[in-house]
């Protein structure tokens, strides 16, 4: 009775079954395997759903085993690298234009730093800096690649969206695993998640999209496209501040999700709750009701809705993370998506450069705010960066004349 799946493996069975060659089954298998290639949703979302097992825990991980003080240092080394990763693929690209080169090499250092997490073990704390090194150079490398094909997507807004339902599946599978692992196996569960992540990763590789890359890479042009293009500079200042808050609150809320929960157990639960609030923002709000709603207004009241609920951080944590998790995502990608719209083709590795070094410079500047407030109380480092969202929505809308609408 328990033999049956390896007798479906038998050659005869199968070819009796679906009257095919083990050829033709393999052929099959490498089409389906070409059709996703070509199927740049499928491979991001398969992409986070890797990372969605341990990127979250990635700074409570280094909380837990040391202090907020490490973690803090520790996204701060990221963002650093992030932008230095950027910058050489920029250059990188006028002489080797293969992007899918760039895409496998940051997916290989993704792995690498998730390995060297496994091999430090409760260490890694004392190694901030090299972690943050790979991790940061890994992702300069990944996302310039996926910014490259992310621009030949015809509606940008849809693919949010799409993302976001595929995003469903991630939301609702990865608290349940590292939440029942971490549950089970305390520490040891960070060892496990990190090697399923790794594991996936690897497979992801063979999705990578192929394309290259016509423009090429001039520094010094890509801080003139920030001067000479205005609806661009309105749309990249605000980027710049929002993916700043965006980047430090993505990496502290989980820390203050835990220490509201006070175990994996009802953390687990705590992100199941907090993911469905956020995707019934983006289903009602962000994909139902956008072409009804001005979304420069939208924009704006989310950001001053999200600073007056951080007042509630001292006294009622959850009631600031409910209101962040309904409000966040309709802010960061509306802006971004008519940032995308702006960019021009032709020089369009100076757009993407230029993008990243004002988002990472977001990144950089918002993340040694916290270091230098890393004596104070850990409420405090959060809810002295939020009222730069309403800075950031204040600027967008000063430019909406300028701002183009089309394609959104």
């Amino acid at each position: 009775m328990f033999l049956w799946p390896v007798r479906l493996l038998n050659p005869i069975v199968i070819n009796s079954i679906y009257k095919i060659s083990y050829s033709n089954f393999l052929f099959l298998i490498i089409m389906s395997i070409k059709r996703m290639r070509k199927n740049f949703l499928m491979s991001s979302w398969l992409f986070g759903l890797a990372n969605s097992f341990s990127s979250p825990l990635l700074s409570l991980y280094i909380y837990v085993t040391s202090s907020i003080y490490y973690s803090i240092y520790f996204i701060l080394y990221t963002s650093i690298f992030i932008l230095i990763g950027y910058i050489l693929v920029g250059y990188i690209i006028n002489v080797y234009n293969k992007i899918i080169t760039f895409y496998k090499i940051g997916i290989g250092l993704y792995i690498l730093f998730y390995l060297l997490l496994l091999l430090l073990n409760n260490n890694a704390y004392k190694y901030t800096l090299l972690l943050g090194a790979i991790y940061g150079i890994a992702q300069g490398y990944y996302w310039f690649a996926w910014d490259v094909i992310f621009y030949k997507v015809q509606n940008k807004l849809s693919f949010f969206n799409k993302s976001s339902y595929l995003g469903v599946i991630s939301s609702l599978l990865s608290p349940l695993v590292y939440g029942g692992i971490l549950s089970v196996f305390h520490q040891f569960g960070y060892a496990i998640l990190f090697s399923i992540t790794s594991m996936i990763l690897v497979f992801v590789i063979l999705l990578v999209e192929s394309t290259d890359v016509e423009s090429k890479f001039d520094l010094k042009k890509s801080f003139t496209i920030f001067i000479e293009n205005e609806p661009y500079k309105y749309t990249m200042t605000s980027l710049t501040i929002t993916s700043g808050v965006n980047y430090v609150l993505s990496n502290l809320n989980p820390i203050l999700i835990y220490q509201v929960a006070k175990s994996y157990e009802d953390f687990a639960i705590l992100n199941y709750i907090l993911t469905g609030i956020s995707l019934i923002s983006v289903y009602v709000i962000r994909q139902r009701l956008m072409n009804k709603i001005d979304k420069f207004k939208l924009v704006l009241a989310s950001s001053i809705t999200i600073t007056v609920s951080s007042i509630s951080i001292f006294f009622f944590p959850i009631f600031y993370l409910i209101i962040f998790y309904i409000t966040s995502p309709l802010i960061y990608p509306i802006i971004d998506v008519y940032n995308w719209n702006i960019m021009n083709k032709s020089p369009l590795i100076n757009f993407l450069v230029n993008r990243q070094i004002f988002l990472n410079l977001g990144r950089i500047s918002f993340s040694f705010i916290e270091v230098l407030m890393s004596n104070s109380f850990f409420p405090e480092q959060i809810i002295l960066i939020i009222p730069s969202l309403i800075v950031a929505s204040l600027i967008f809308h000063r430019g909406k004349k300028k701002i183009s609408y089309e394609k959104f």
